[in-house]
């Protein structure tokens, strides 16, 4: 049966490669209608979400341990008690359902008064960005009147389109920045990023939201998944599924972390058994920037988790240990956090890391003068509220002195040790950012680093490379001397690369598991990251 079913949908795709305009069409009297005026129908959103059978694009597209999703909030990332916050969402969202996807479809024609209507998916520019079009794009065909162009991009210029609102709807995905469901769910509320893409404005809930966070976990839990059943039948985003990898790894390469949150890995604890200790790795795409207030991106992230630090970092076993801050504790109450930082904690130019940087940086992402679209993730710092009214001043993050620096919270954050290590907590120099300009985080020479390597070369869409740091406080235990990585879009490419040996790890798609599953070098991965369709039902532009 499943042979069959794989068969059918390559095929289906293999038909459309050959041009990414297809659909269905017929002539009725309702005539045709725009984009923005179709997508804020909720039954079109709806039939846009149960048209896709997730578990043959998990079987077939991807084939790499990857399950679907109907739900925002990935498994095994939150739990209370050992119970995963999971288990309260099952059932919830919109699950593949070819005959009431139409059903949807023929009410939202008859409700917005159109026969036939065009709609642009974006997606990314690499090869499995390319068949994951294409097979949404013959997904949907099943839709009467409804004609998908697919556009794919560089991830750089897909975001930024995506940022403006220009688009339809998008193939995107999101990964969890903190073991916590509000690290998903907060990027739906008013004014957070992809509440803010796809127009999606619901004071219902905001409230939820508010409420959950002053409460316990067990009911802190049951208001988020209130609210979470409540933006999926919204549509505005419609998961497909949770994402895994399946990937080759040379067997002299030892020590890389796979993160459960923030950036993907960790080579802070990487070995190459080699007498260089040299590692070469591949991505996708290219970063896009390095300025710690406006990054929004993996790329961004996994390259200032190696060229830079926080007060908190992760270690091999998903556990906080001391960054910049050699201890910190508590009150009693849990609302104020003191940090005492270590004394050798330096920047790339030789200037002391100092308390005043990290309260520099959490004032520049909160400032709205800086427009990050991460600033939300600050929301439990006391004063957050008031900024827009009385800008960061009010904010409760203070240097106590150069080595001591104080945060107090709006309310208790068990997690908060495991936030610190969030690379949009990471510090700034004040000076730094301020002679740079607008340039700042744009190329090497705009950027200074602290952490276990230091960004040496960058040459857009080809390559870049990190070189150990030897003022980094721990470099005694970093065992890499240097990670060169290069762009590479094509899965084929990238394992003729792995095989030439000229990079150390491919992460394979679907056609080469298959061909590579005998293999020991074969390893996968599971991610607490969720990919779904971005349906921008209000914030066409």
């Amino acid at each position: 049966m499943f042979l069959k079913r794989k068969i059918t949908v390559m095929a289906t795709v293999a038909l459309l490669s050959t041009s990414l305009l297809a659909g269905c069409s017929s002539t009725g009297a309702g005539g045709s209608a725009t984009a923005e005026e179709v997508l804020a129908n909720q039954n079109a959103r709806a039939a846009l979400a149960m048209a896709i059978d997730k578990q043959a694009y998990c079987d077939v597209i991807l084939n790499n341990g990857s399950i679907p999703a109907d739900v925002y909030t990935p498994k095994k990332l939150a739990f209370d008690n050992g119970k995963d916050y999971a288990d309260l969402i099952e059932g919830m969202g919109y699950e593949y359902n070819e005959e009431a996807a139409k059903e949807a479809w023929a009410k939202a024609k008859e409700e917005v008064g159109f026969d036939t209507v065009e709609l642009e998916l974006l997606t990314y520019d690499h090869d499995l960005g390319k068949r994951t079009g294409e097979y949404i794009q013959s997904e949907l065909s099943d839709l009467e009147g409804l004609t998908v162009k697919v556009t794919n991009l560089p991830f750089e210029q897909k975001l930024e389109r995506e940022t403006k609102g220009e688009f339809d709807f998008s193939f995107s995905g999101w990964g969890a920045d903190y073991p916590d469901p509000l690290t998903f769910l907060a990027t739906m509320k008013t004014g957070a990023q992809y509440a803010k893409q796809v127009g999606y404005d619901n004071a219902e809930y905001n409230k939820l939201l508010d409420e959950a966070i002053k409460l316990p976990t067990t009911e802190a839990y049951k208001k988020y998944a209130e609210a979470e059943k409540m933006m999926l039948e919204e549509a505005y985003l419609a998961p497909i599924y949770q994402k895994a990898s399946a990937y080759l790894l040379k067997d002299y390469v030892s020590g890389i972390v796979n993160n459960s949150w923030g950036a993907d890995y960790t080579y802070t604890y990487a070995d190459v058994n080699k007498p260089d200790k040299v590692l070469n790795l591949s991505t996708t795409s290219d970063i896009p920037s390095l300025d710690v207030s406006k990054s929004t991106d993996q790329q961004s992230f996994q390259t200032m988790n190696s060229t830079m630090e926080g007060l908190t970092r992760i270690d091999g076993e998903g556990k906080v240990q001391p960054g910049v801050a050699e201890s910190w504790k508590v009150s009693e109450d849990g609302l104020t956090w003191t940090f005492n930082l270590r004394k050798n904690s330096v920047w790339s130019n030789g200037k002391p890391v100092t308390a005043k940087d990290f309260e520099y940086s959490w004032k520049r992402t909160l400032n709205p003068e800086t427009a990050s679209e991460y600033a939300y993730v600050m929301e439990d710092i006391a004063g957050f509220a008031d900024v827009a009214d009385k800008g960061v001043d009010g904010v409760g993050v203070k240097a106590v002195d150069d080595y001591t620096l104080e945060v107090k919270l709006n309310r208790p954050v068990a997690y908060f040790p495991e936030l610190m290590s969030f690379q949009v907590f990471y510090p700034q120099n004040q000076a730094f950012v301020e002679s740079c300009g607008e340039k700042y985080g744009t190329a090497v020479e705009y950027q200074i680093y602290n952490g276990p390597f230091v960004l040496k070369t960058w040459k857009m869409e080809d390559q870049f490379s990190m070189d150990k740091n030897p003022n980094y406080w721990d470099a005694a235990n970093v065992k890499l001397n240097k990670i060169n990585t290069k762009v590479v879009k094509d899965t084929g490419a990238e394992v003729n690369l792995y095989e030439d040996g000229q990079i150390d790890r491919a992460i394979l798609s679907s056609d080469y598991v298959d061909k590579y599953k005998d293999s020991k070098e074969l390893k996968t991965r599971e991610s607490a990251t969720t990919f779904m369709l971005q349906i921008n039902g209000a914030n066409h532009n």
